[in-house]
C-alpha cells in the first residue's frame, strides 16, 4: 500500500498566496478543480539576457479559462470607491470575487510591510459597509506561520488591502502577469484590481518560444542561483522558487491522496517531492552565505542535479495517473 498523504497537504491550504484562493474560487463550481490544478503543474522560467532577472510560470494549463463557465479577466479602478463600486457588482453578479490585495495590508497577515507581496483574496458576501473574506492561505514564514483566515472587513480594511503599493517592485508585477501560467498582462500597477467572470474568448496562445521548460527549466535555475554571490540582486526571486516548490509538493500530495499509486511509484514521487520541499531552505542558506562572502556554487549545483534525477524518475511514470510527463 501506498504512503498515505495528509489530506491539509493536498488541499487549497497548501497552495501559494495566488493559487490557495484561486483554487477556492474555483472550487465553488467545479468539484475536480483541485485535481486540474494539481495535473497543470510544471515549470518554465525565462532568465534575461543579463541574467539578473526571472520569470516563472508554474501551470500548463490556463487557469482562468474556466471550463464552465467563461474567462477571469483583469478589472481595474483608479478610486477606492470605484473599486468597491465594481467589486460589489461582480459579487452581486456571480456570488463570489477575487480581489488583488496586499499581503502586508491584511490584518491578520504576519508579512512585515517591507516584505509585502502580491496575494489574491477571495470575497464571497457583503453587509453594510462590510465584506465577507475567505483567504486559505497557510504556510511557515520567515515571520512566522500564517494561518487561514475567514470572517468581516469593514469597508476601510478592503481598501487598504487592495491599495496599490507605493512602489511596486518589478519583479511583483511579473507574478500578477503569470499568476494564471501564462502571460496575463495586469491593469497598471496605480489603481485597485479585481478579477471579473466574462464570456469565454479565444483559447490563450501559451507561453512564448523564449521560455524553457521541465528539465531545461531547472538546468537555468542551478545557473542562475549558482551566481548569487556575484548577483545578490537575485536573492529577490527567492520567493518564485518558494512558490514552485508549493505547487509541485502540492501535485505530488494530491496524486498521492486521491490515486493510490503503486509502492514503488509512490517512493518515486515522494522522493521528488521531498527535493522540491527542501529546495527554497538549500537557496535560501546559500544566499545567506553568499552574502557573508562564502558562495557555494557547488552546493547549489548538487542540489538542483539531485532535483533533475528524482523529477526526471518520476515525470518517467506520472502520466500513467494523467498527470504532466511532459511540458
Amino acid at each position: 500500500m501506498s504512503t498515505p498523504t495528509a489530506p491539509e497537504q493536498a488541499g487549497t491550504r497548501a497552495l501559494s498566496c495566488y493559487t490557495a484562493n484561486l483554487a477556492r474560487y474555483l472550487l465553488r463550481d467545479d468539484p475536480d478543480a483541485l485535481d486540474a490544478i494539481a495535473r497543470s503543474v510544471r515549470l518554465a522560467v525565462r532568465v534575461d539576457p543579463a541574467g539578473d532577472a526571472l520569470a516563472v510560470s508554474h501551470h500548463a494549463v490556463p487557469l482562468h479559462e474556466l471550463p464552465r463557465d467563461g474567462v477571469l479577466a483583469h478589472a481595474s479602478a483608479a478610486t477606492g470607491e470605484s473599486a468597491l463600486a465594481g467589486v460589489a457588482e461582480e459579487l452581486d453578479r456571480h456570488g463570489q470575487v477575487l480581489v488583488a490585495a496586499s499581503s502586508a495590508a491584511l490584518p491578520w497577515s504576519v508579512a512585515l510591510p517591507e516584505d509585502s507581496a502580491p496575494h489574491l483574496l477571495l470575497v464571497d458576501g457583503r453587509g453594510s459597509s462590510r465584506w465577507h473574506v475567505v483567504d486559505d492561505f497557510s504556510a511557515l514564514l520567515p515571520e512566522g506561520r500564517q494561518e487561514p483566515f475567514e470572517g468581516w472587513l469593514e469597508d476601510a480594511a478592503l481598501l487598504s488591502a487592495m491599495a496599490p503599493p507605493a512602489a511596486p517592485e518589478p519583479e511583483h508585477r511579473v507574478r500578477d502577469e503569470h499568476l494564471f501560467g501564462v502571460p496575463v498582462p495586469p491593469p497598471p500597477a496605480d489603481r485597485h484590481r479585481w478579477f471579473v467572470l466574462g464570456s469565454p474568448g479565444r483559447s490563450s496562445p501559451g507561453l512564448p518560444g523564449d521560455w524553457l521548460r521541465g528539465a531545461d527549466a531547472i538546468g537555468a535555475l542551478s545557473e542562475f542561483w549558482s551566481g548569487v554571490g556575484e548577483h545578490p540582486g537575485r536573492a529577490r526571486f527567492l520567493d518564485d522558487v518558494w512558490a514552485a516548490s508549493q505547487h509541485h509538493t502540492f501535485r505530488y500530495a494530491r496524486l498521492l491522496h486521491t490515486r493510490q499509486p503503486s509502492d514503488q511509484d509512490a517512493e518515486t514521487f515522494l522522493a521528488a517531492s521531498a527535493a522540491w520541499r527542501d529546495l527554497p531552505m538549500a537557496l535560501h542558506f546559500a544566499v545567506r552565505s553568499a552574502e557573508r562572502g562564502r558562495s557555494r556554487p557547488s552546493v547549489v549545483k548538487a542540489t538542483f542535479d539531485h532535483l533533475l534525477a528524482v523529477e526526471t524518475a518520476a515525470r518517467r511514470v506520472i502520466g500513467h495517473y494523467g498527470y504532466l510527463s511532459t511540458t
